[in-house]
């Protein structure tokens, strides 16, 4: 293979990274070390070539080789630096995924940051960069517990075939996948924004005061239904999910609550215990 063919493949490579990183894509492999890998085989190609090429061409490969080892050396440190971990959590329901990367420095006060990316396959993954968690937590406050632990990772539970839903120590956290934009991940039902999710919540509130008997909606893979006994003249909520797999056990519930502290509506007075997170007041 020639020089020219050589450096068109290395270019190729560095441009096909480019536009991935711009778009949030990533090879999911190079993640635990960056971009070292690739640097380092542009370093070693220009280098060989560089001893085989003209004198022309061997300024241009020199001239390449000077930009890209202190690029190396620069990114190796800051990879050091991050000291990322990487966990792999499946979904239940296809071989969809997410990766989560994380990691956690002290400053007088520990802070956990979360990054997670939704995979297929587990070889290209796509930033959810609007989904990343942040946690602060204050020296006297320190609960003893690992990074896994502070975000609740090992009781992590997906409520739907898009949300994954974390026990974290700061209260629950969720991460939504939404539509692929992967284009490998075909879904059978359209994704609700937040906004439609909490106004179907209110209207459904409102309806539980009116006691209107039937009324029903859908939250996180549960079916909420209003029911009214006009003889006893008693109304309750139906808590129900297809197979019993649910995030709330099937069971009955008085009332939807929002929890400004928890930043949660809770479902309330409930039949295996008094309350339960619904949703999210907000993502914010």
């Amino acid at each position: 293979m020639d020089t020219k063919r050589v450096l068109l493949l290395l270019c190729g490579m560095d441009l096909l990274l480019v536009v991935m990183h711009l778009g949030g894509y990533f090879f999911l492999f190079l993640k635990p070390t960056g971009y070292i890998i690739p640097l380092a085989v542009n370093f070693l190609v220009l280098t060989v070539l560089a001893y085989r090429s003209t004198r022309f061409r061997k300024r241009w490969t020199i001239a390449g080789m000077t930009v890209i080892l202190p690029l190396l050396l620069v990114h190796s440190f800051m990879v050091l630096l991050w000291d990322y971990s990487y966990t792999k959590i499946d979904s239940p329901w296809n071989k969809q995924s997410v990766v989560i990367e994380y990691r956690h420095f002290s400053l007088g006060e520990t802070t956990y940051q979360y990054n997670f990316y939704k995979t297929r396959f587990g070889l290209v993954g796509k930033l959810l960069d609007d989904q990343s968690i942040k946690m602060v937590i204050q020296g006297t406050e320190h609960p003893g517990l690992d990074a896994e632990g502070i975000l609740g990772m090992e009781s992590a539970e997906w409520i739907t075939e898009n949300t994954i839903r974390f026990p974290a120590w700061q209260g629950m956290k969720e991460v939504h996948l939404g539509d692929s934009e992967l284009g490998i991940i075909g879904e059978s039902e359209s994704i609700r924004s937040e906004e439609e999710i909490i106004t179907e919540i209110e209207a459904f509130m409102e309806k539980t005061k009116k006691r209107e008997n039937g009324y029903t909606i859908h939250i996180n893979g549960n079916q909420l239904v209003i029911r009214y006994d006009e003889a006893a003249d008693e109304s309750w909520i139906e808590v129900t999910s297809e197979g019993d797999k649910g995030p709330i056990p099937q069971q009955q519930c008085s009332r939807i609550v929002p929890d400004e502290e928890r930043g949660y509506y809770m479902l309330e007075e409930c039949t295996h215990r008094w309350e339960y997170p619904l949703f999210p007041l907000s993502s914010e």
